[in-house]
């Protein structure tokens, strides 16, 4: 008998559950060792003690006035332990109560946990609906500025094309905004998944293929323990947006080429076929006909890409533009820096808009921004424009008062040409005598009289 008791003891004491019985009157007669890591109570200090004076919450104490089981419920009998417990009255064979029985399983972690991950799950919704509504203030085709002929062509193609899942290609030099204008194709398409951009150009050949298409568990060393969904999938119902297309590499290409042509992916590491409904908009600064030409880019690919092919201008090509961006630029960085400007002088608008901005749009947008945060007083005159600026802009061409004086106008390009040619060949006179295709002579007269 003995012997067979302290089976049972063993037993209970390598549950994973706590395990307490109280006799008829609620005492404690037995404890395990669960149940001391469980509630922190050891069983000397409890045995033998009511169990009411510990946890005056006991489900065991209602089971002996009630008579009745309790089977997996939620219960927290001291603040903060959460447990799931089951009870049970146990009857002589009279059918009178001499015990209860309790296990209490330990559930505060998971608890803490679920917890945690709903208050993560409702930021990111928030977050998600706060992105998105970000995307269709800023980016949608109302917002964009220009009166250039070229951009009111390209804007009315992306427009016409956006309600469609028609593939598009968007060139342009960097910096002419081309995520601007995908962002405005995603947000006018009317699909309700997620916008999601990718530079082919910023993440390895090697590396590519796992961002855009996921993988598996045990993939490749490194991989993440429980896999990683890839941009596809996550772009899923959206937009998938290819900047700088040109510099995916070839073998990549090939593999592009088959989700377009299939509509599905494989996950690296997986057989598993999951099927795609991501829109593809792909940008570039590169001559992509040229690089077909050097066997850099599949020319199948390009066909399926540039369905649509929509070309932007540089900058310096849109002149009439400038100053509408530049107040648009003000505006946005006043009211993010907190800087208030109450004055810009006119001929800062004459000087931005002569300048060449090889940079496009961004050279634009920065130097606003520099301005801005520089500005004395609230006040951008020509002192607030960089150097580099005023250095290569003819001051006589952007301040001059009569912008018809053909004369002027025809000694400002002469100017400006000469010294372009100069840097160019690095101050090399008859080199520069031989490009511009004049005499030397006149060349050294020229220079002088232009103080270059």
């Amino acid at each position: 008998m003995d012997e067979m008791f302290n089976l049972l003891n063993n037993v209970f004491d390598n549950l994973h559950e706590g395990v307490c019985i109280c006799d008829e009157k609620g005492i404690v007669k037995y404890w395990n060792r669960s149940s001391e890591k469980l509630y922190n109570v050891p069983a000397e200090k409890i045995m033998n003690k009511h169990l009411g004076e510990f946890f005056p919450k006991a489900l065991n104490l209602k089971v002996l006035n009630t008579g009745k089981r309790i089977d997996n419920v939620f219960h927290e009998p001291v603040e903060g332990k959460l447990v799931i417990l089951s009870a049970v009255p146990i009857y002589n064979s009279k059918g009178r109560i001499i015990a209860s029985v309790s296990t209490d399983r330990d559930i505060t972690d998971a608890m803490n946990l679920t917890k945690q991950l709903e208050y993560e799950k409702k930021k990111v919704e928030f977050l998600e609906k706060a992105y998105k509504n970000e995307i269709a203030s800023k980016y949608n085709f109302s917002s964009i500025i220009g009166k250039n002929k070229k951009i009111i062509d390209a804007i009315a193609i992306a427009q016409k094309v956006a309600h469609t899942s028609t593939s598009v290609l968007i060139t342009g030099k960097s910096g002419t905004g081309k995520e601007v204008f995908a962002k405005s194709i995603h947000e006018a398409s009317g699909r309700t998944g997620n916008f999601v951009a990718i530079n082919c150009s910023a993440i390895p050949g090697n590396l590519l293929e796992s961002e855009l298409f996921g993988y598996v568990e045990g993939a490749f060393t490194g991989a993440i323990k429980k896999g990683k969904i890839g941009k596809f999938e996550f772009a899923n119902g959206g937009t998938l947006f290819l900047d700088e297309i040109g510099d995916m590499p070839v073998e990549m290409q090939v593999k592009m080429l088959r989700v377009l042509q299939d509509g599905v992916i494989y996950r690296l590491g997986s057989e598993k076929a999951i099927n795609t409904d991501a829109r593809i908009i792909a940008a570039t600064n590169k001559d992509l006909k040229k690089l077909i030409l050097e066997d850099k880019f599949r020319e199948d690919l390009f066909y399926r890409l540039a369905v649509v092919q929509i070309q932007l201008p540089p900058l310096k090509d849109r002149k009439e533009d400038v100053k509408d961006l530049a107040n648009l630029f003000f505006e946005q960085v006043s009211a993010q820096e907190g800087i208030k400007i109450t004055n810009i002088d006119d001929k800062v608008y004459k000087i931005l808009t002569n300048y060449k901005w090889d940079g496009n749009i961004r050279e634009l947008k920065n130097v606003v921004q520099r301005m801005v945060v520089l500005s004395n007083n609230g006040k951008i005159n020509t002192e607030s424009i960089p150097e580099y600026i005023i250095e290569s802009v003819s001051p006589e061409e952007d301040l001059g008062e009569d912008e018809f004086d053909l004369e002027r106008i025809v000694e400002n390009v002469e100017k400006r040409t000469i010294k372009e040619v100069m840097k160019m060949v690095k101050g090399n006179k008859q080199h520069a005598a031989k490009v511009l295709n004049i005499k030397r002579s006149t060349l050294y007269y020229k220079l002088g009289k232009y103080n270059i």
